[in-house]
């Protein structure tokens, strides 16, 4: 939970960054609260600039073959905030690798391939929280595995190069060329799961700064949610000799949520 809350804090002191960085002329909320409801913190202070990285991207042509991969639709919800941003998101199959990963041996890894784009004319902080939850309400974290990333890599398509959360966060340029996305592509991991799963969805945070307010039953203070990109699974299958064979994409396979 600390590592979850300390990255998205880092992901509103930078967006506030980068936002006054490239002069923004409309007027913005101040930066809320962030993290899980549950667990809100402010961060300290907002990050230098020279702090910041700026995220390489690679050029992706509209006509080249994009089998499997599944495109995010980025139309507003009625209930989005006006002039918020959102990001282009799309993902391939949840698929699981075994990898060699030192002082523990073999291991087999659930993993995520995403491609990101910034269509939305300005930089855009990209701080990303991938949180796997099962029917149970049970949360499973991204882990990091920097080992499985060039056995990603190597797997979907070895001339791009691929991002793991350790060098994944940054900023993401605006792609202004015709027919050419200029796009970062990344990999979320989780290295443990519940293998009594039928269902679970994973929450992608981090691909927008739309947020709201919902007071609690109690009449506490407000709960903020964060517009959040949720995809739903489900597995076939016992909880023995597991498959990526038997993982499928519900249907509808993903929604918009405030979470």
């Amino acid at each position: 939970m600390w590592i979850l809350t300390r990255r998205f804090a880092l992901a509103v002191a930078l967006s506030t960054t980068v936002a006054a960085g490239v002069g923004r002329a409309q007027d913005e909320p101040a930066a809320k609260p962030a993290a899980d409801p549950a667990d809100l913190v402010r961060p300290e202070k907002d990050p230098s600039p020279k702090m910041v990285p700026d995220l390489p991207t690679i050029p992706w042509r509209h006509d080249r073959l994009s089998h499997g991969w599944t495109p995010i639709k980025t139309t507003p919800l009625p209930k989005d905030r006006e002039g918020i941003w959102v990001l282009d998101f799309a993902f391939k199959p949840l698929r699981i690798q075994t990898v060699e990963v030192p002082g523990k041996g073999r291991k087999a890894v659930h993993y995520l391939y995403y491609k990101v784009v910034n269509r939305t004319a300005a930089p855009r902080p990209f701080y990303p929280q991938f949180i796997m939850v099962n029917e149970r309400g049970q949360r499973i974290e991204d882990a990091v595995v920097p080992e499985a990333v060039p056995v990603v890599q190597n797997r979907e398509d070895p001339s791009i190069p691929v991002r793991g959360a350790v060098n994944i966060m940054g900023v993401l340029p605006p792609s202004t060329k015709q027919g050419v996305d200029d796009a970062v592509f990344g990999v979320a991991v989780w290295d443990r799961w519940d293998t009594s799963s039928d269902r679970f969805s994973i929450y992608v945070r981090g691909l927008s700064d739309g947020y709201k307010e919902v007071a609690p039953p109690d009449g506490g203070k407000p709960i903020v949610k964060y517009k959040t990109l949720r995809l739903d699974f489900i597995r076939r299958g016992d909880d023995r000799n597991i498959s990526e064979k038997e993982i499928e994409p519900n249907e509808p396979p993903y929604e918009w949520v405030y979470w």
